[in-house]
C-alpha cells in the first residue's frame, strides 16, 4: 500500500510540474510589424504567410516563440532569414521596423 501512495504522489508531482511550463507556451505578445524596406515583402509569422506592402504596418499577436521569417528573397533579406523570434520581454503594442 506505500508503494502504491508513493508512486502516486511521485506522479501528481510530476504532472503538476509540468503544468506551468505547457501553460507558459501559450502566452501571447501584441506587436505591429512595419515595413520600411522600399519593397513588398513575404513573410511567415512561424506558419502562416503574411505580405506586407511597402510602409505598411500588420498588427499581429503571437505566442513566445514564434519565428518570424523572410518567405522570398529581396535586395536586403534573403530567403528564410529570421527577422525575429516573438518573446515574453517585447514591450506589448510597440512597433518592430523591418528595415534595410
Amino acid at each position: 500500500m506505500r508503494i502504491r501512495t508513493a508512486f502516486a504522489s511521485c506522479f501528481a508531482v510530476a504532472v503538476l510540474a509540468t503544468l506551468p511550463a505547457a501553460h507558459a507556451g501559450e502566452k501571447k505578445v501584441s506587436f505591429k510589424l512595419q515595413n520600411n524596406t522600399g519593397a513588398p515583402l513575404e513573410l511567415k509569422l512561424g506558419d502562416k504567410p503574411a505580405t506586407l506592402k511597402e510602409g505598411e504596418v500588420l498588427a499581429v499577436k503571437l505566442p513566445v516563440g514564434t519565428r518570424i521569417v523572410t518567405d522570398t528573397a529581396t535586395e536586403h533579406h534573403a530567403a528564410g532569414a529570421v527577422i525575429t523570434v516573438v518573446s515574453d520581454v517585447m514591450p506589448s503594442n510597440s512597433t518592430l521596423s523591418i528595415g534595410k
